[in-house]
């Protein structure tokens, strides 16, 4: 089998697995875009007003109502929504067209196959190098990014997963030399989340400092699409170019200055790294593995100019200083989502096949699974902001009584959540094991 063709197999064999579980909680974050999309299909207007009261996050800008959220993830699911209901698949009800399936609609689109194709990006990776991997490079590829934060996400109608995605692909095309392509995909991460805008600065700043004049020059071309739909967004909803529309939130006052970042948060420090409130090492637990393969594979030049990790830490310590850090209700430190891609890629990239890593690979990945699935199959990412030890409070005592979520596509055929819950085990083993094939097929071409 062609690597290319394997690719194809193996992207659609984990968008299956991705896909499993569909969102369709009326929860603020995915309300807003939904609310999005059925507005500009319904009454062609980015203006939500008529159905405002579906989610709280959202702007008020001269007495008008819109969603708060960066643009990308919304007009790419909408030209989906639009032929829906024009074929008729979709009947307009109190909201409009904002139904269950707009919004499942939507966690499929942004949610699983961005994650889907992230995990193929990392095998695709691993199948380049030349050095011996600790285990399967399907394997390795697949068990961190299941066994972490990011798979509760995959599903749901967030901005996350496609800018983490983005985030990759920029970094990707930046190690290559290809920095026209860091721009660009970098700039489509901007317009998922407005904050990743620094991770292309800082890429620019790596280019700067190899005087690479031309290729600097080349990222902010690269960066002019980016740039221009997200004035153009503003300006329809702000009436200026240069505001975002998350500056007029109408519930949370703290992002009306300077977005919410710039105070003194000490207890981000450990809450967003270690804790298991919100730490990246606990809620992507193979990240563990990083803190020894990436300084053993990186020198001080290659840090300082390396598209994965520099990028990834500033991120993190911007975050350090920002007012609503905790990321609401919430599961793991979804706003550094995309320094979690990058330097979970950036770690693959470093790890030796020495027995710890190999069986540090197996037993993280191992843990993270045990607590995505447990919360894929209760809650998902619903963990309330003044809950500090969610897994223990709110997941394991819904297992316990086996309060099992509905969220899951063989609910809409009418099967019951335990029956579902548990026929996903056998599946998603199923699944790795068919990615391993996929892999040595293609080894043999």
């Amino acid at each position: 089998m062609s690597l290319r063709s394997a690719s194809v197999l193996f992207f659609l064999v984990a968008l299956f697995l991705c896909a499993w579980h569909l969102d369709h909680g009326h929860n603020d974050n995915t309300m807003a875009r939904a609310a999005s999309v059925a507005s500009l299909v319904d009454r062609g207007s980015l203006e939500i007003t008529p159905i405002h009261t579906v989610t709280n996050d959202k702007s008020v800008v001269d007495g008008h109502y819109y969603s708060d959220k960066a643009p990308l993830p919304t007009f790419f699911v909408l030209p989906f929504h639009w032929c829906a209901v024009h074929l008729g698949l979709v009947k307009p009800g109190e909201f409009g067209t904002l139904n269950d399936g707009l919004l499942r609609l939507g966690g499929f689109l942004v949610g699983s196959v961005p994650m889907a194709l992230l995990i193929a990006l990392a095998w695709y990776d691993l199948r380049r190098r030349n050095t011996t991997l600790p285990m399967n490079a399907a394997l390795l590829a697949a068990l961190p990014l299941f066994g972490s934060f990011l798979f509760v996400y995959s599903g749901s109608f967030y901005n996350h997963l496609p800018g983490a995605l983005f985030s990759v692909l920029a970094a990707r095309s930046a190690i290559h030399g290809r920095p026209l392509l860091t721009g660009f995909f970098g700039g489509m991460a901007f317009l998922c989340e407005a904050t990743l805008l620094l991770l292309v600065a800082l890429w620019g700043l790596q280019l700067l400092l190899d005087r690479n004049w031309k290729g600097a020059v080349q990222l902010a071309i690269g960066l002019v699409p980016a740039a221009l739909g997200a004035a153009a967004h503003n300006l329809a909803v702000t009436g200026d170019p240069f505001t975002f529309p998350n500056a007029f939130a109408a519930n949370y006052t703290e992002m009306h200055q300077q977005y919410g970042f710039g105070t003194w948060q000490p207890e981000a420090f450990l809450g967003l790294t270690i804790s298991d409130y919100r730490g990246i090492l606990f809620y992507m637990p193979a990240l563990i593995i990083g803190l020894w393969a990436i300084p053993r594979g990186t020198t001080k030049h290659a840090f300082l100019r390396d598209p994965f990790i520099l990028p990834a830490l500033v991120l993190i310590a911007i975050f350090f200083t920002h007012a609503t850090w905790w990321g609401g209700w919430t599961y793991g430190p979804r706003y550094i989502m995309a320094s979690a891609a990058l330097l979970l890629f950036a770690t693959l990239q470093r790890i030796g096949d020495r027995p710890l890593e190999k069986w540090s690979a197996y037993a993280l990945s191992g843990f993270g699974i045990l607590c995505a699935f447990g919360a894929k199959a209760t809650i998902w990412y619903s963990m309330p902001t003044g809950v500090y030890h969610p897994l223990l409070s709110e997941v394991w005592p819904r297992l316990l009584r086996s309060e099992l979520s509905n969220m899951q596509w063989l609910a809409l055929f009418g099967v019951s959540p335990v029956p579902a819950t548990l026929l996903f085990l056998p599946v998603f083993a199923l699944g790795l094991y068919a990615l391993v094939r996929i892999d040595r097929a293609a080894q043999s071409d």
